[in-house]
C-alpha cells in the first residue's frame, strides 16, 4: 500500500476509497489472518496470533502464493445468497489482455475501462498492481473523483499467470464458466478434455501443479486456524416478523440450524413445507449460509450439519432467516444472550409481541 499511494481527493473518504487498504483488509480476510473481535461495543480487526507466529516462519515466495491463492479463489467463488454468483477471472484477463506490455496505455477507451471497472470493482485493481500484475499510473487527484487512473500496463507475469489460471479454471470449475460466458467452441473443449479427477480439484492447485517447478522456494503453505472449541450453553434469540410481531426464543446451543428454523416456524404457527435458508457473517466478515437439508444444491453446509455452539455467534449479531422463497419471508434473528451456565435449556419462548401475520394470503 505504501509503495503505490493513491490519491483519492476525499475530505471524507471511507475505507472503500482507498483500494489497496481495502484489498489488503480483503486479503487479511481471505487468509485468515485477520478476523473480526467483537467482544467491544465497535468491532475491530485482529490478527490469528498462531497463523501469524506460522506466517513468520514463510519466506517471501511463499507468502506471495499464499495470499494470491486465497484472493483468486475466494474471489472467483464469491458465493452470493443465491449461491455461486460471479468469475473475476475472465475479467481480469480481459483488462490484461486489452492492455498488453508496449501498448500506448494512455490511450484507453473511456466506456470500455468503465464498464471493466465496474464489474471487477477498484479494489481489484488495486490488488492487480500490488500483486504485480498490472503497472498503474494514478492521475492528480480530482476533488470528490475518488482515484483517477492515468494509465496502465498488463506486466508479462500477469498476462502469462492469469491466462494459464484461466484455463485451469475451466478444467476444474465442471462446465462452471461455459454456462455463465459464451466461449468460444475451441475454449469450451478444454472443459470437456478434463477428466473427473482434474475437474474435482480447486483451479488454483492444478494451475500451482504447472507454476510451482518456476519457484522452487515454494514449498509450505499457511495451513487453517486451529479448530475452536464449540460454545455450550443456551443462546436467547429475538426474532422478528415485520414491524411488530417478535418471539424471544432460549435454544440450548447443542441445537442444529435446522432445529432452530423448526422452532422459529412453530413460534410463529408457520408450516414447515418450504424451504429456508439462515445467512450471517462469520468472525472473518464473510457472508455465509446454512441452507435447508432438504435443498438440492448446498453452496456451503446444510443446517442440519451446523450446531449454534460451532459458529461463533455473538452477543447484537443478527442473523437472517430466509423461509418460503417464493413469499420470501424474512426473519431477523438477533442474538441477545449467550448463557453458559444455562446448559440444560430447553426449546422455548419466553416472550411474545404482536400477532403473526398470516403464512398464506388465500
Amino acid at each position: 500500500m505504501l509503495t503505490h499511494p493513491a490519491p483519492i481527493g476525499l475530505s471524507r473518504g471511507r475505507q472503500v476509497s482507498y483500494p489497496h487498504v481495502d484489498g489488503l483488509h480483503l486479503l487479511l480476510r481471505f487468509s485468515r489472518l485477520g478476523k473480526v473481535d467483537r467482544s467491544a461495543s465497535t468491532p475491530r480487526m485482529v490478527l490469528d496470533t498462531q497463523l501469524a507466529a506460522r506466517w513468520q516462519l514463510l519466506n517471501p515466495t511463499e507468502r506471495y502464493f499464499i495470499l494470491l491463492e486465497r484472493w483468486w479463489s475466494f474471489a472467483d467463488f464469491a458465493v452470493g445468497r443465491f449461491g455461486l454468483t460471479s468469475s473475476l477471472a475472465e475479467y481480469r484477463l480481459g483488462l490484461l489482455q486489452r492492455h498488453p506490455p508496449g501498448s500506448r496505455a494512455g490511450q484507453m477507451d473511456d466506456k470500455w475501462q468503465e464498464a471493466t471497472f465496474g464489474l471487477l470493482g477498484m479494489r481489484q485493481i488495486a490488488l492487480m498492481q500490488l500483486f504485480g500484475l498490472l503497472d498503474v499510473a494514478a492521475a492528480p487527484a480530482v476533488r470528490g473523483k475518488g482515484w483517477q487512473i492515468k494509465s496502465m500496463v498488463a506486466t508479462p507475469w500477469g498476462l502469462s499467470a492469469s491466462a494459464t489460471y484461466l484455463r485451469s479454471f475451466r478444467c476444474t470449475a465442471s462446465g462452471l464458466l461455459e454456462r455463465l460466458f459464451d466461449l468460444p467452441d475451441g475454449d469450451s473443449a478444454v472443459a470437456e478434455d478434463a477428466n473427473e479427477d482434474e475437474m474435482d480439484r480447486p483451479p488454483f492447485f492444478a494451475w500451482a501443479d504447472a507454476v510451482t517447478p518456476f519457484f522452487p522456494a515454494w514449498q509450505n503453505g499457511l495451513g487453517e486456524p486451529a479448530a475452536v472449541e464449540p460454545f455450550r450453553g443456551s443462546v436467547t434469540f429475538k426474532v422478528s416478523l415485520g414491524a411488530s410481531a417478535w418471539r424471544r426464543i432460549v435454544m440450548p446451543a447443542e441445537s442444529n440450524f435446522d432445529d432452530l428454523a423448526r422452532f422459529i416456524l412453530d413460534a410463529f404457527r408457520f408450516d414447515d413445507e418450504h424451504l429456508y435458508q439462515f445467512c450471517y457473517e462469520d468472525e472473518y466478515a464473510a457472508q455465509r449460509s446454512l441452507d435447508d437439508p432438504r435443498c438440492r444444491d448446498v453452496e456451503d453446509r446444510s443446517a442440519d450439519e451446523v450446531t449454534l455452539g460451532e459458529i461463533g455467534l455473538f452477543p447484537r449479531q443478527l442473523v437472517e432467516f430466509l423461509y418460503d422463497f417464493c413469499d420470501n419471508w424474512r426473519f431477523d434473528v438477533l442474538v441477545e444472550k449467550l448463557d453458559a451456565g444455562n446448559a440444560g435449556a430447553k426449546p422455548s419462548v419466553v416472550a411474545k409481541e404482536g400477532k403473526a401475520p398470516r403464512q398464506y394470503r388465500w
